[in-house]
């Protein structure tokens, strides 16, 4: 029995056997329809063939269902693993509307096929790029009270718009809107999305080279340039007259609302000349604020004073406004009346005071010439509690050489300090030398 069993005739008829039997199996019609199943593919991506650079198509269903029936083991597998495609093949349609159907392939032949939509109306038209400039939207909230737009711009100014021809050539309006959270705080810089809109201000789908571009706005309170007219005060030194008060600047820009400052044409700037002592000295006093100003381009005014000697000094001395300066009070005899005292006014030396030299770059060494310290004295008049206390810290003596290039330079020396102070330097400009480092 076991060499029976152990011959090589027994394997091949066993074998036979079970070959038979798997045959009939898989072949039954009757067992086949018994195990028939029914699957959904859902958004299953539709590929679309044709030529990208040179059309644009567009009413295409970006996913579809598809269903099967056929087997359960190969509508399980075709489920799971999703291997197989739908697609739409337009390389041999022309542009215009075409009628398509939507195709698949790698899906068993055992199975029964249904798509959710089978047929579409496909628009193929021309590819065409044009470059547009960018329009900016922003809200009128984001300006502060009292100011105004000075600049506003977009970096880069135009982007390059593709898309199918007709929608393209129904473009209207290429816009980036500035958002801001606040107001403008002087400038800002804020990164916005482009939209491309038809006369509707319907949004268009096109491609957009680059999609975001950068939008700077600049705000400025509203100005205007008005004269400076000196006004001499006080009593000068006996045994001269006031010959000229000469203004180192003679403008000055004003800023606030545009009602406000339209009226307003020029400043008059008081000089106290009681403390200066010498001709050519330069004098510099606080700009008044007129009402409705709410800031000046400068704070102070500088002029250069000048004198005439008179041979024979009056008897009574005579006032600023009979020779340039401020009339003196009439005596209490004449008027039967106290004459109110001027404001108590004392006097501050501040020696040996640096003049710095603003503007220069790196390349440039400066050298002083005139005087050869780079220093200066200046006197000070003001109020006795504004004097006291005053430091030497608390008044900064400047020029400007912005611009300026090698050689020798005469400046005008600029002061900032306390503006309810009148200042005296002693000297008006300084000498310097540039000289590549």
């Amino acid at each position: 029995m076991d060499k029976f069993i152990d011959s090589r005739w027994f394997l091949r008829g066993f074998a036979l056997l079970m070959a038979s039997i798997m045959f009939a199996t898989v072949n039954n019609p009757g067992d086949q329809l018994n195990s028939s199943d029914t699957g959904k593919i859902e958004n299953v991506p539709v590929e679309v063939i044709y030529d990208k650079e040179l059309f644009v198509v567009s009413e295409i269903p970006p996913t579809i269902d598809v269903t099967i029936e056929g087997p359960p083991q190969i509508v399980a597998s075709a489920k799971t693993l999703r291997n197989f495609r739908v697609f739409i093949d337009l390389s041999e349609e022309e542009i215009g509307t075409n009628e398509v159907e939507i195709q698949y392939e790698g899906l068993s032949t055992n199975l029964s096929v249904t798509l959710s939509t089978a047929v579409v109306n496909v628009k193929i038209d021309e590819r065409v790029s044009e470059e547009f400039p960018v329009e900016i939207d922003y809200n009128n909230d984001i300006i502060p009270e009292g100011y105004e737009v000075d600049q506003i711009n977009t970096n880069p100014e135009t982007v390059l718009v593709t898309g199918a021809k007709e929608i393209v050539e129904s473009i209207r309006h290429v816009r980036a809107t500035l958002n801001l959270d606040g107001t403008v705080e002087d400038e800002e810089t804020v990164d916005s999305p482009v939209r491309v809109l038809n006369e509707d201000l319907d949004k268009l789908e096109v491609s957009v080279e680059p999609s975001s571009v950068d939008v700077s706005i600049s705000v400025v309170q509203p100005s205007k340039e008005v004269k400076l007219v000196p006004e001499p005060t006080g009593t000068i030194i006996q045994g001269f007259e006031l010959k000229e008060l000469s203004l180192t600047q003679t403008t000055v820009t004003i800023f606030g609302q545009p009602d406000e400052i339209a009226n307003i044409d020029e400043i008059e700037v008081p000089f106290d000349l009681s403390s200066v002592e010498k001709s050519g000295s330069k004098i510099s006093v606080p700009i008044p604020l007129p009402n409705g100003v709410n800031k000046l381009s400068q704070e102070m005014a500088s002029a250069i004073v000048i004198f005439n000697e008179v041979e024979e000094a009056a008897d009574d001395e005579e006032s600023v406004a009979e020779t340039g300066s401020v009339e003196n009070e009439e005596d209490e005899e004449n008027t039967g009346e106290n004459a109110s005292p001027d404001t108590e006014q004392e006097e501050l030396e501040l020696s040996s005071l640096p003049v710095e030299v603003r503007g220069t770059g790196d390349d440039l060494r400066v050298t002083f010439i005139g005087p050869p310290s780079g220093e200066l004295d200046l006197r000070v008049t003001g109020e006795p509690d504004v004097l006291e206390e005053l430091t030497e810290s608390d008044v900064a003596l400047y020029v400007d050489a912005t611009d300026l290039t090698e050689g020798k330079h005469e400046l005008d020396v600029q002061i900032e300090g306390p503006k309810n102070v009148t200042y005296i330097l002693s000297q008006v400009d300084i000498t310097i030398e540039l000289t590549q480092t």
